[in-house]
């Protein structure tokens, strides 16, 4: 495996090099681009029931994210950067930040150099959103404001090396990281690595993806479980089709099997399964709704308050637009096997509802 690093990095500096050497090329303008949502949230319980990411608040006017993007292409290699602010950008990047200070910074959220070595081989180096799962980090992507259960309990990004190849409707990656949503391996703890890979096809109407995950991983947040402790294994199945020019369809299907090194009965697995309609009534206006099934039965303890319960959520949002703004009304019903949710009386109980209405803007 060293050698074979060792081979790509002097490829991709020769290929530098020489890139630089030319100098009939000329340097395009960096390109700009960003987003910003926030959101107003109400649960009728009057509690704080989020178990997923980004939305645990609580009859409270909320920020989310500030987001500004560069990219910049000069022949064969380009870089992209992309900088989060606010509660939800400090969320995504847990392992960097602390409650105090969550809200108070800026955080990069993906940084990463691209070598284009053929028009179907390149390589990314840096620091990436995950390949894993339908949904993506920024509102102004997804058609759901709240996140799903897949999204929240999976891998956030990765920070190393991967190669992507593709010829026609085909696509395959291979990679190796740092552990999961870890930007500096010292800061984890740990020397191991993680592996991941994906295999796509994308057609005219619709795309299908293999995606897979192996190697040392993060405890969910407040966990006592040390990351050097956990591996997890995840294997991943995205599905998109449009079935007419107003109506798509969206499924995810994902599988997690952690193992801890030393001590099996920390060992658990969970698996989830969301599916996805989206109704185009306008240009402006959209109908998003979707349907999850999260199992986390013999889910290891890491997982926190879902371990041993299984959670049935619907959630059903429209989209608004008006221009470059989109104001996104939203319900939620989570309905579990245990009593992992709180009532009025702030006792157990196995459901929680909310709504919240939420507004993105792109730019």
């Amino acid at each position: 495996m060293k050698k074979v690093f060792y081979i790509l990095a002097a490829t991709l500096t020769s290929s530098f090099s020489f890139a630089q050497e030319d100098e009939t090329q000329t340097s395009p303008a960096t390109t700009w681009g960003g987003s910003a949502d926030a959101y107003y949230k109400y649960d009728f319980s009057k509690q704080m029931n989020g178990l997923t990411s980004f939305t645990n608040s609580q009859d409270s006017f909320e920020l989310g994210m500030a987001s500004i993007e560069a990219g910049h292409t000069f022949g064969k290699a380009s870089v992209f950067v992309d900088l989060g602010f606010g509660k939800r950008a400090g969320e995504f990047s847990y392992n960097e930040t602390t409650d105090k200070d969550i809200n108070a910074k800026f955080l990069i959220k993906q940084l990463f150099f691209t070598y284009q070595i053929t028009d179907k081989f390149k390589v990314v180096a840096g620091s990436f959103g995950t390949h894993i799962g339908y949904e993506v980090l920024d509102a102004v992507d997804n058609k759901n404001y709240s996140m799903s259960y897949a999204f929240s309990y999976g891998p956030f990004f990765n920070t190393g090396v991967k190669a992507q190849y593709t010829s026609g409707k085909f696509t395959a990656m291979f990679g190796i990281t740092n552990p999961t949503d870890f930007k500096s391996a010292m800061d984890a703890g740990s020397t191991q690595k993680t592996y991941i890979g994906q295999l796509g096809y994308i057609g005219e109407t619709g795309s299908a993806y293999l995606n897979f995950t192996s190697g040392s991983t993060n405890p969910i947040p407040g966990s006592t479980i040390p990351v050097s402790d956990e591996n997890k294994t995840q294997f991943d199945l995205v599905a998109s089709k449009t079935i007419s020019d107003s109506f798509a369809l969206g499924f995810n299907a994902t599988y997690a099997k952690t193992k801890n090194d030393f001590d099996s009965t920390l060992d658990g697995d969970w698996f989830s399964l969301v599916g996805y309609a989206n109704y185009s009534f306008s240009p402006s206006l959209l109908l998003a709704y979707r349907m999850e099934y999260f199992d986390a039965k013999d889910a290891a303890p890491s997982l926190g308050t879902l371990t041993g319960s299984n959670v049935f959520a619907n959630t059903v949002s429209l989209n608004y637009k008006v221009g470059k703004l989109t104001i996104i009304p939203e319900l939620r019903y989570d309905a579990a096997s245990e009593d992992i949710f709180l009532d009025k009386d702030a006792a157990p109980t196995g459901g929680s509802f909310f709504a919240l209405i939420a507004t993105t803007y792109s730019f």
